[in-house]
């Protein structure tokens, strides 16, 4: 018979001295909240609470530490409960993504989760340590996730499971620490595109920037998962145009510039062609799927938007450019109202002399919105 948490509560009070008898309680509410009834079918309650007491260990460990990850099998004699499956412990800050870039980064580790308990710990802390008194749910949170997952033995396998979880952990807590930071830069691009656009005399050239500039404008509106950010830059090096990294400008995922193979000046003329031909002549913008796959969110390969850097003469100085995902909204948005996306629709409507309402232009509609954005 499945326990009920205010079982489980009557049985903390009859197990536990009074003293702490209230917290653990009231932690043990937050913790099995959500469980499913699977869970509350194969533990009893006096697995329950030992759960619940080894979630309030980890609470008092962590102190001011960014995040915690830790593997293992428990037993009765260390743990007071046991499964069958390894547990994966995380506790960190409250923030988005979590529970998704956990469950993908176990499946590339090819381990199925059996359970997931992912509470939300409002506590109250004081230069890092734990007071054992709940906050209101106004008050920022820590999120703290137990997966039981499938088993693993070797000590190696579970430092190896431990290790990936904290990269990718750390991914997620660059990403989101740097949000903000990345879509007041994407509005840094907007001004940037906008002065461009005062300048120039060609009402073609105009046109062009001012439509790139609603398209970072429609990125910032819940259509794009900022993940990653920074700048290129053409400089003179010993005389030899090279390109290097903006050393102040890496955000997110890209803040750590070592992985850059541009952390020193490389002459443009040890580029491949085609990549010196994009940096130097290349469209205002670059949509297209980077090489690597994302750590955060989704594990697809990232999307990549890239905004060359001129000069008012239309020189090229470098690039600015953004990692992330497109996010499902964007991915759902009907061609025609893409920045962009709806110029291409318009020209392909137009080259085909298609009325508007019409059998044709309904059909070249149709097979826009069908493809993937990110191949339009």
């Amino acid at each position: 018979m499945a326990v009920t948490l205010e079982k489980l509560q009557q049985h903390i009070s009859q197990k536990m001295p009074s003293s702490d008898a209230d917290f653990l309680r009231q932690l043990a509410g937050t913790l099995f909240e959500k469980a499913s009834s699977d869970f509350l079918d194969t533990f009893d309650a006096d697995a329950m609470m030992a759960i619940a007491l080894g979630a309030l260990r980890s609470l008092e460990a962590r102190k001011a530490a960014p995040q915690m990850v830790r593997v293992y099998n428990p037993t009765v004699e260390a743990d007071g409960w046991t499964c069958k499956q390894t547990v994966v412990e995380i506790l960190l800050d409250d923030r988005p993504f979590i529970v998704d870039t956990v469950r993908a980064e176990l499946k590339r580790l090819g381990l199925r989760v059996h359970y997931l308990l992912h509470p939300i710990m409002r506590v109250k802390r004081q230069d890092g340590k734990l007071i054992r008194q709940f906050q209101p749910a106004s008050e920022p949170g820590e999120a703290y996730e137990l997966y039981l997952v499938e088993r693993v033995d070797s000590g190696e396998q579970q430092a190896e499971i431990c290790s990936r979880l904290e990269r990718v952990l750390e991914d997620l807590r660059l990403a989101t620490d740097d949000y903000k930071d990345m879509k007041a830069r994407a509005q840094e691009v907007r001004n940037f595109l906008k002065g461009l656009q005062e300048k120039t005399q060609n009402a073609e050239r105009a046109a062009d920037l001012a439509e790139v500039d609603a398209f970072i404008d429609w990125l910032c509106h819940n259509n794009f998962v900022f993940l990653g950010y920074r700048e290129y830059d053409i400089i003179d090096h010993e005389g030899a145009p090279c390109l290097q990294v903006h050393a102040d400008s890496s955000l997110g995922i890209l803040r750590n510039l070592e992985t850059s193979n541009y952390l020193q000046p490389v002459p443009l003329s040890q580029l491949p062609e085609s990549l010196r031909a994009r940096v130097l002549h290349g469209r205002l913008l670059l949509v297209t799927k980077s090489n690597a796959e994302a750590t955060v969110h989704r594990a697809v390969r990232m999307d990549y938007v890239g905004i060359k850097k001129w000069d008012d003469q239309d020189q090229a100085l470098g690039e600015m450019r953004f990692l992330g995902l497109f996010t499902s909204q964007a991915l759902s948005t009907p061609v025609r109202e893409i920045p962009i996306l709806r110029r291409k629709l318009k020209r392909v409507l137009e080259m085909d002399q298609c009325v508007e309402g019409g059998h044709d232009y309904k059909q070249i509609v149709s097979i826009f919105n069908s493809m993937p954005r990110e191949e339009l």
